[in-house]
């Protein structure tokens, strides 16, 4: 996702300006005779059967730095453990500490994005949770190519989608998280490469990390080469519902060739190995191939539509050995207008079940609106939609229910007040609905409500001080 470090950046942009190259000074000259056109690998345009995506915002500081900051917010939650038929408002209060260090050198960029603190519930049966979140990436480069090292770490009481444990996106817009590594690829969630947690019943703490090795190599001054492998664990910790522990091992290789300055085209073909730990009775396998179109205009918009086959392979106790034929994809657009930007996003690929379900097909949409009120005001929208299908019946753990959707609707405005303080009010729906509700977990969601809704509002300060210099 477009992340700005933190709203106080803003003050720092003026006097960096001077020390900032122009986005693409020299991208448009032509290549020596005989040399690979290193474009294929920039900030602006890389490729598109890589990770990463191009940057919509000006490098803010271009040398390194340190920020520290500190954030504190107070929540009325009306079902904070998102119990169906549960209505009862209780409060939440968060108190949180993040770190933001980016470290430049000649040929190598290290960055990352730490939050943490501490959650305190009005409910006695629940009474504290901690918050740990880190973002890491360290990349070295060469003339034609580069290698990134990444991993993502956090320890959450609820699933990443809609930000849920920081009280939602926009309690969680101010804090930087993400701001200058960009962690991984997904906005809260990692994608194919795993990762993601798309509902939460409970405040149930869970581990959950993953680590990727990806590589980008121009082959010409059009084509380029990428290559990723990843391993990436869910460990839900105190868990007497019977939630699901899982481990995923993803590669992905592709080529990718630059047809003009703002189109590419590219051919990819990933690899996904599920398994979970505990006796579930099921592991499986998916081969996916798709072939990608990007169209990018330089500083305002990028879109890329795939899609292609998939063929799932399920070793399951209860259901045997199957193969399964499915169409896998994603369609991501951004654009920047003059003071809004928006982000669109849909993807259709395999997941672990988020706890719930051995393994499941999942859609996930997502849409995200942000926008300047004047020097000082910001507003934001993010909406948020998974719908997921069980791949296979288990032995032990989860929920018996076929499928279950989620959808989260959150808004925040947020105002700038000095250099050094901002503030923020917000509000978000969550909603967790199941088309069955029986077996271990049914307790939790109720015997005759699928159901769950929950309403948060959240006002919070965030104190971040001026960027400090380490080079």
């Amino acid at each position: 996702m477009t992340v700005s470090v933190v709203t106080g950046f803003a003050q720092t942009k003026d006097e960096a300006a001077d020390q900032t190259p122009s986005a693409q000074a020299g991208s448009s000259a032509a290549p020596a005779a005989g040399s690979i056109d290193t474009q294929v690998t920039s900030e602006e345009n890389p490729p598109i059967s890589g990770l990463d995506q191009p940057s919509f915002e000006s490098k803010i500081l271009n040398r390194s730095f340190l920020l520290p900051a500190l954030h504190a917010s107070q929540a009325l939650d009306t079902n904070v453990e998102s119990e169906a038929g549960r209505t009862r408002i209780e409060g939440v209060t968060r108190l949180l500490g993040s770190l933001t260090l980016q470290k430049l050198g000649s040929h190598s960029s290290l960055a990352l994005d730490y939050l943490g603190g501490v959650a305190l519930y009005s409910s006695r049966s629940i009474g504290s949770n901690q918050i740990q979140q880190v973002d890491f990436t360290d990349r070295l480069q060469w003339r034609t190519g580069y290698i990134t090292f990444r991993d993502s770490f956090s320890y959450l009481p609820e699933g990443s989608f809609g930000y849920g444990a920081y009280g939602g996106t926009g309690a969680a817009s101010g804090t930087g998280f993400g701001g200058v590594g960009g962690g991984l690829p997904g906005g809260g969630f990692s994608g194919f490469f795993g990762g993601g947690q798309f509902g939460a019943i409970g405040q149930v703490p869970r581990v959950n990390n993953t680590s990727i090795v990806d590589v980008v190599q121009a082959l010409s001054r059009r084509s380029s080469l990428t290559l990723a492998g990843a391993f990436s664990l869910v460990h839900f910790s105190d868990n007497p519902q019977g939630f699901i522990n899982s481990q995923q091992v993803s590669g992905q290789a592709g080529y990718s060739y630059q047809i003009s300055r703002k189109d590419q085209v590219a051919l990819l073909y990933g690899y996904q190995a599920f398994r979970y730990p505990a006796a579930v009775g099921v592991n499986f396998n998916s081969h996916v191939i798709n072939v990608l179109f990007s169209r990018r205009i330089s500083g305002r918009m990028d879109l890329v539509l795939g899609g292609g086959p998939q063929l799932t392979h399920v070793n399951s106790v209860l259901g045997g050995v199957t193969d399964n034929w499915s169409a896998s994809g994603r369609a991501t657009l951004r654009y920047r207008f003059k003071l809004t930007t928006a982000e669109l996003s849909y993807h259709h690929y395999n997941t672990t079940g988020s706890g719930f379900f051995g393994g499941a097909k999942s859609d996930i949409a997502r849409i995200g609106l942000r926008r300047s009120f004047g020097r000082r005001w910001e507003g934001r929208t993010d909406i948020g939609y998974t719908h997921n299908t069980r791949l296979a019946p288990t032995l032990l753990g989860g929920i018996s229910a076929d499928s279950f959707n989620y959808v989260f609707v959150g808004a925040a405005l947020r105002r700038q007040f000095s250099r050094t303080f901002d503030g923020f009010v917000s509000y978000q729906f969550n909603d967790l609905n199941f088309n069955s509700a029986t077996g271990p977990l049914c307790a939790l969601v109720g015997p005759c409500d699928r159901s769950s809704q929950r309403h948060v509002a959240t006002i919070g300060i965030d104190w971040h001080p001026r960027p400090i210099r380490i080079d």
